[in-house]
């Protein structure tokens, strides 16, 4: 749950977006954010996490020390952005937001314990009670067939059923919601990247119309 009733940082009305873009693997979160840059746009792309590899080949081994990894790079980032004088729109990929859905499965599927989660989840509240909310979440989705048929042309193979995961971005757009925040969800089988950029750029406007 993102704790923000009571945030340390205040945004001006006007001041700096900050645009946060979310969706499964292959949903397209890449793509938008190149165009987005090719455009002119500041975008911050998802750091290395040089244990991710290791992950991959031991996720019960290395899936504690792969979140608190990602979450402390993010972290870092966010804060860098919320410090940056830059008042462009400003696209985060993923984000520490997006970590809360590997936190809740690798735990559930018996990755990392409790104690684990219980310690990642505490800092990824922290944050949130500690740093300014995004002024935008855009959710990107596509169809399970379509995100197979892109992992296999990416990766050659599906890391893992998107139907796993389903359930996990359902419940965190709800929260996102819930805690104020506007969720701009596009289907990326439906949309092409440059219909989905349009989109986007289009909300920016209506939310800041003297931008």
């Amino acid at each position: 749950m993102i704790e923000t009733r009571v945030p340390r940082i205040e945004k001006e009305p006007q001041g700096k977006m900050t645009i946060t873009v979310l969706g499964p693997s292959c949903s397209g979160k890449t793509t938008l954010l190149a165009h987005l840059r090719e455009s002119g746009m500041t975008v911050h792309p998802e750091p290395d996490n040089e244990i991710f590899q290791l992950f991959i080949k031991n996720p019960h081994k290395f899936g504690y020390l792969n979140q608190l990894n990602l979450s402390t790079r993010l972290m870092a980032l966010e804060a860098q952005n919320d410090a940056s004088g830059n008042n462009s729109p400003h696209f985060i990929e993923s984000g520490v937001l997006a970590t809360d859905i590997y936190n809740r499965y690798l735990r559930d599927q018996g990755h990392i314990s409790t104690e684990e989660f219980t310690y990642l989840n505490w800092m990824y509240k922290h944050h949130f009670s500690t740093h300014p909310k995004p002024d935008l979440v855009v959710y990107l989705s596509a169809e399970d067939e379509e995100l197979k048929k892109r992992s296999v042309m990416r990766d050659g193979a599906v890391a893992l059923e998107p139907s796993k995961l389903q359930p996990y971005w359902d419940r965190l757009v709800r929260e996102i919601e819930n805690n104020g925040v506007t969720v701009l969800k596009i289907n990326t089988s439906i949309y092409s990247p440059v219909e989905v950029t349009h989109m986007l750029l289009q909300e920016i406007k209506n939310l800041r119309p003297n931008r």
